[in-house]
């Protein structure tokens, strides 16, 4: 069973026929003068197309963009980033939160190898960032959605905050109410800019952008998605931020934001274009894992509701098993479960170790410290026996 979406989420059925048909047809046209129509605009002759039908919902670039932007219910006409490198994005986002912000809050919540960029970025640009500490009180359960949201209101006013960089679902599972604390802060002071970490929220929980609150929204293609290989997406949530990052990618130029596919696909909508040689499979797939999403605002939701109903059950079965599951409160959940064993042996173990232990045990997960495991829930219902399964494991692993 594999509950795991920290590294890599499984690839799609769909992605999966892209990438075999992508490899035969790379293997028949290389770089041919076709390949590049196809690049472009997809197949425009219906034989060739039927001879690589893993490649049906390819139709370009501009439309994975527009697909992409779709499944993250962001404003129409509004520029879509590609990258093979979301730390390159993130490089972005910083600079964009730094130059017109002169103290950004944020929360203990983020994933830290986006803490570290932004923090850099703001000692370069003699910024600040106030973090405010969240993560104990929300996995204990201790606070909700309306403490969250009070807490960061009267830090962003006491620290005099103007920037905000929040994750819309964090590595924990905590899914944060960026939406609604956005509306209170600008009560107090309207943030000049506003970046949400998506990672773990694309394809997973459905999105919310349409309405244009959010400057730049980063995710991923590779992990709930399903899309497999990394494609890092920027999604831009209103027009003066699209012309903010037109300036600063044409200021700095490949040098600063060194990324192959980003000059790439930016080039071919009228910015500097790149010539250097580069991967495109992870588009391939990505477009291919999005087209299993289906149509916005049907499946999402649905799954979403099936994952939030697994994680009460597992939490559950966690509670009899030797575990002890930190469910936060019922408007902070997502479809990630975290659990620690209450032996104290096994609270030595490595994340490594904990991992292993479930592997072993046919369960595929991620091991933190501390004899902690992360769970991310299936798509599907559980059954009965899927449950007892799921009991057998935390009870064998527990000790």
């Amino acid at each position: 069973m594999f509950l795991d979406t920290a590294r890599l989420g499984l690839m799609s059925p769909a992605a999966q026929r892209a990438q075999a048909d992508f490899a035969r047809l790379a293997g028949d046209e290389g770089a041919s003068p076709r390949f590049e129509r196809f690049l472009l605009a997809g197949f425009d002759e219906p034989a060739t197309a039927n001879r690589y039908p893993g490649l049906a919902s390819w139709r370009g670039v501009r439309d994975l963009k527009a697909k992409l932007r779709t499944i993250a219910d962001g404003p129409p006409d509004l520029p879509i980033l590609l990258a093979s490198r979301s730390a390159v994005l993130m490089r972005l986002a910083a600079r964009l939160l730094c130059h017109p912000c002169r103290n950004v809050l944020t929360a203990d919540l983020g994933w830290p190898g986006y803490h570290a960029v932004l923090a850099a970025e703001a000692v370069r640009a003699h910024r600040a960032v106030t973090v405010v500490r969240l993560r104990d009180d929300v996995l204990a359960g201790h606070s909700g959605a309306e403490e969250i949201i009070g807490r960061l209101r009267a830090e962003y006013r006491a620290a005099g905050c103007d920037g905000v960089f929040l994750p819309a679902v964090s590595s924990d599972g905590v899914r944060l109410p960026v939406r609604r604390l956005l509306r209170e802060l600008e009560a107090v002071r309207e943030p000049r800019f506003v970046v949400v970490d998506g990672a773990q929220a694309f394809g997973h929980v459905p999105g919310d952008l349409a309405d244009g609150w959010c400057d730049l929204y980063l995710a991923g293609c590779h992990k709930w998605l399903g899309g497999y290989h990394p494609l890092g997406v920027g999604v831009c949530g209103r027009r003066p931020t699209a012309a903010l990052v037109e300036n600063i990618l044409g200021a700095c130029g490949p040098t600063e934001f060194d990324d192959p596919l980003l000059w790439f696909t930016t080039g071919l909508e009228g910015m500097r274009p790149s010539g250097e040689t580069l991967g495109l499979m992870a588009m391939f797939t990505a477009r291919a894992a999005a087209a299993d999403v289906g149509p916005p605002g049907e499946l999402l939701p649905q799954l979403f509701g099936v994952q939030l109903a697994n994680v009460v059950r597992v939490a559950e079965t966690a509670a009899g098993s030797g575990w002890h599951p930190l469910l936060t409160a019922p408007d902070l959940r997502s479809g990630i479960l975290l659990a620690r064993t209450i032996d104290s042996r096994a609270m030595r173990r490595s994340g490594e170790e904990t991992r292993a232990r479930f592997a072993a045990e046919g369960v595929v997960a991620t091991g933190y410290g501390g004899g902690v495991v992360r769970l991310s829930m299936p798509r599907w219902e559980l059954s009965g026996g899927e449950i007892d399964d799921v009991a057998r494991v935390f009870c064998r692993v527990a000790g």
